[in-house]
């Protein structure tokens, strides 16, 4: 039999099980008032496996397997990086979010942000924060479209738009019908499969490179600081990656809504706690085990035109069908876990914190299901016009996403001091100081998240005292006494 076509077969497999487990989901769900976020009933392992496959995206499939087939090791040190912004992040905020949402019964970060404000600076907010969503999340779906057109291209030797169309249109299809819930059920089917995946490709990169007679001369020919973790850069320049990128852990955390909703959806804070080491464990396996993959790949295969494509390349030529199908069905499943997960965040965004709050009338038409179809296509043109690979625009739109709204998020969640005018405040100059500093070319040296998260926190403190002063002059001057 047609090795190509077995490995066809159990990808399709795959893809069946996939729909079902939506149709699925959203039978389960049907006449359920709550059913946004699942009813808020998610236990750890929803939580931890859905978060932490969502978290993948297609960068560490193609722009962390990219990264190390053409930098080397050093690219190992962005995982450790983001572990050391996570542990700080898991230790404060995801059951205080759980928590939050909880007592708020906010479906979305918009949501949580407007809680507690009325009036002009309740609806600016709501504008503001779902404007970041979908503006952000529209590059990082995007990012998702290109890297699954690099897989479908690399695997079944389709043509580009072809490979782009198609997976792109089946995502929307099972995004569509499952919903919120469809999509925590699929993310953790995809990312049991993904633990596999690696598994199988890192034994199988290590078992031929140990055979590979010319693995350590293309190696070696790849440069001198090709395994040198810090190549060239000094001690400065060491501590901003690791703090920029720790801090873009933390801005990702906080201020990811299709992460986020996982926290709102926890069936308590405790569960939240303790799905803590599932989601690390998980993210750091694929994303280290990743880009070991690519510093191998390149002593297997020095000649790959597009790195980004690197694995399912490899799947194709060195793995058997059987084996190469599920390797290329995990790939699909990492990069549409996070395509699902982006396309049903926006359209929730979009639908209660825009339609339902501006235009009640049009709030039976626009669903959450003709929201996500019309995402997708929008999403899907963007690919097209973008001209970036999948690790840079991957990681502007997470940094950018970060910048604007963690700090916010940050104050609500942890019950710091605030108003209407400086938690707009904090939005608007995180999204403006990071666009700026990536404009004067200083992100290579610290990301624009860290500066968007510290611009928006000493914003929210700055309005605020003014605020606070401003009242006391207002009391003094009409005669009346400040409480002290």
């Amino acid at each position: 039999m047609n090795q190509g076509f077995v490995a066809m077969g159990v990808f399709s497999l795959f893809l069946v099980l996939t729909f079902c487990i939506s149709i699925m989901a959203r039978r389960s769900g049907r006449g359920s008032a709550t059913d946004d976020l699942a009813g808020r009933t998610l236990n750890r392992w929803l939580i931890g496996l859905s978060a932490g496959a969502t978290a993948n995206s297609g960068f560490v499939v193609a722009g962390a397997v990219g990264l190390g087939y053409e930098g080397g090791i050093q690219w190992v040190m962005l995982p450790v990086a983001w572990l050391l912004g996570d542990l700080v992040f898991w230790r404060w905020f995801p059951h205080r979010i759980t928590g939050f949402g909880h007592r708020s019964g906010a479906v979305t970060i918009s949501e949580m942000l407007q809680h507690g404000l009325s009036g002009r600076w309740q609806s600016s907010i709501s504008v503001l924060a779902t404007a970041v969503i979908v503006f952000g999340l529209a590059g990082y779906t995007a990012a998702q479209w290109q890297a699954g057109q690099t897989f479908l291209a690399g695997a079944f030797k389709l043509p580009t738009h072809t490979s782009l169309g198609l997976f792109a249109l089946l995502i929307i299809a099972y995004s569509s019908i499952g919903g919120f819930r469809g999509s925590v059920y699929v993310d953790t089917f995809q990312a049991i499969l993904r633990l596999a995946g690696t598994g199988l490709v890192l034994f199988a990169a290590i078992w031929i490179s140990v055979r590979e007679p010319g693995f350590q001369s293309n190696i070696a020919s790849a440069g001198p600081d090709f395994l040198n973790p810090f190549p060239g850069a000094s001690l400065i320049g060491t501590i901003g990656f690791i703090a920029g990128w720790a801090a873009a852990a933390l801005g990702f955390g906080l201020g990811q809504p299709q992460l986020v909703s996982r926290y709102l959806a926890s069936r308590n804070p405790n569960e939240t706690r303790a799905a803590k080491w599932i989601y690390i464990g998980f993210v750091q396996t694929t994303w280290v085990t990743m880009t070991v993959f690519g510093v191998l790949l390149r002593g297997i295969m020095p000649d790959i035109a597009d790195p980004e494509a690197g694995l399912s390349v490899f799947a194709s030529a060195h793995l058997i069908a059987v084996v190469a199908g599920l390797v290329v069905a995990d790939v699909f499943g990492v990069i549409a876990s996070t395509a699902n997960s982006l396309l049903i965040s926006m359209a929730q965004s979009i639908k209660r914190d825009i339609v339902e709050r501006f235009f009640p009338a049009g709030a039976r038409l626009a669903s959450v299901t003709s929201l996500t179809l019309v995402g997708g296509a929008a999403t899907m043109a963007v690919a097209v016009a973008a001209d970036s690979t999948v690790a840079k625009l991957a990681m502007s739109s997470v940094s950018m996403i970060g910048a604007g709204l963690a700090a916010p998020v940050m104050i609500k969640v942890m019950g710091w001091r605030h108003t209407g005018a400086s938690l707009n405040g904090a939005v608007a100059v995180g999204i403006a100081s990071a666009v700026v500093w990536v404009q004067v070319g200083l992100a290579t040296h610290l990301n624009e998240a860290v500066v968007g998260v510290l611009a928006g926190g000493l914003t929210n403190v700055v309005l605020r005292s003014a605020s606070t002063i401003a009242g006391k002059w207002r009391t003094l001057i009409s005669g009346g006494s400040y409480p002290s």
